[in-house]
Parts: C-alpha cells; structure tokens; sequence
C-alpha cells in the first residue's frame, strides 16, 4: 500500500509550520522515515516514561499495519523540512474473538503537547480505522492515568486493569457504532 498523505489543521503552503499526516505501513516508509519512527517512540516510551521495553515488533512490520505520522514542515532560508511530531499505531486484532482495529504506540513530540496535536492525531487515526475497517471496535491500552482522557473520545473501560512494562493500564474500546456516528455522516456527505 502506498502512503496516505493529508493535511490537518494547516494548509500546505510551508508558512512558517505546518502539520501534515502520512499514513503508510512500514515497507513503504524510507529507512529515515522509520529511523525517526523509532527514534521518537523510544524517547517517549523508554527515556521519557523510563519504561524500557522491545520497541522494534514484528506487529510493526506486519502488512495490515499502519503508521499514522504527523509531520511538522517547516520552510526557511535553506528550504523546506519536516520533522516527526506525533504517531500512531493501528493494525487489525481480535479481542474477546471479535475483530477489532487496535490503536497503540500514540506519541506527540514534548514540544508539541498542549497545542492540540494529540487530539488531531487521534481523530485522525480514529476517522482512517473506520475508512479502512468499517464496523471493527477500536482497542487500546490505555495508561491507567489517561483513563479520563480516553473517555473524552467515547472509550470505554472493556476489561481488568493489567500491567505492561511496569506501568498499569487499561483495556479500553471505542464502538464501532459511535465511530459509524462521528465519521460517517462526514463520508457520505463528501
């Protein structure tokens, strides 16, 4: 599958930053594209969260998994750039032997939290499992401490608490009929 590009909130004209979204399963990003992938997810999850753990899965690689990248273009006196800000991860699953789309790996750069990216990144990762997946739940595991924040999105504790890593988390699922609601009505009207 070739890479899914969008925009988010910006436009695409580079002035002064934008955010952009590539969609892309791992054997169509470039070796730096995956550098910075991994790079970012173990500044997070393992030097940030001190929660060390084996970054580099083979779920990542698998061909029905997909990396939501959100990237920060930038132009200046040298040209254009971009830098990885935010990602997430879906792939098909199954959980309680239903099929479900599983939403994992989410991270937003320090520098960008508090801007609203998160929330974009989620959306947008929520609004490309319906297109691709109609009808399918969504799971996470859920960081005990963001149970809340989750919530604000129509998840629902789906399970007992466990722990990964060293840190408590949550089984959490969002309907698939709430997603149906939320993206629907915008696919047909499009």
């Amino acid at each position: 599958m070739a890479t899914i590009l969008f925009q988010g909130v910006s436009s695409l004209d580079f002035s002064p930053m934008t955010i952009f979204y590539a969609v892309s399963n791992l054997a169509n990003l470039s070796s730096l594209e995956v550098h910075r992938l991994y790079k970012l997810r173990v500044d997070i999850f393992v030097h940030e969260q001190h929660t060390p753990y084996a970054e580099i899965e083979d779920i990542d690689a698998a061909e029905h998994t997909m990396h939501v990248m959100a990237w920060q273009a930038t132009k200046g006196e040298e040209g254009a750039s971009r830098q990885l800000v935010g990602a997430a991860r879906l792939h098909l699953d199954t959980y309680e032997g239903a099929d479900v789309v599983r939403l994992g790996r989410l991270i937003v750069a320090p520098a960008e939290r508090g801007t609203g990216l998160a929330a974009e990144l989620i959306e947008n990762s929520l609004r490309f499992a319906f297109e691709r997946a109609p009808g399918r739940d969504v799971i996470i595991a859920a960081q005990t401490p963001l149970q809340s924040y989750y919530e604000g999105y129509g998840f629902q504790v789906c399970g007992d608490p466990f722990t990964e890593a060293d840190v408590p988390h949550l089984p959490m699922k969002l309907d698939a009929a709430v997603l149906s609601e939320r993206f629907g009505a915008a696919a047909a009207a499009s």
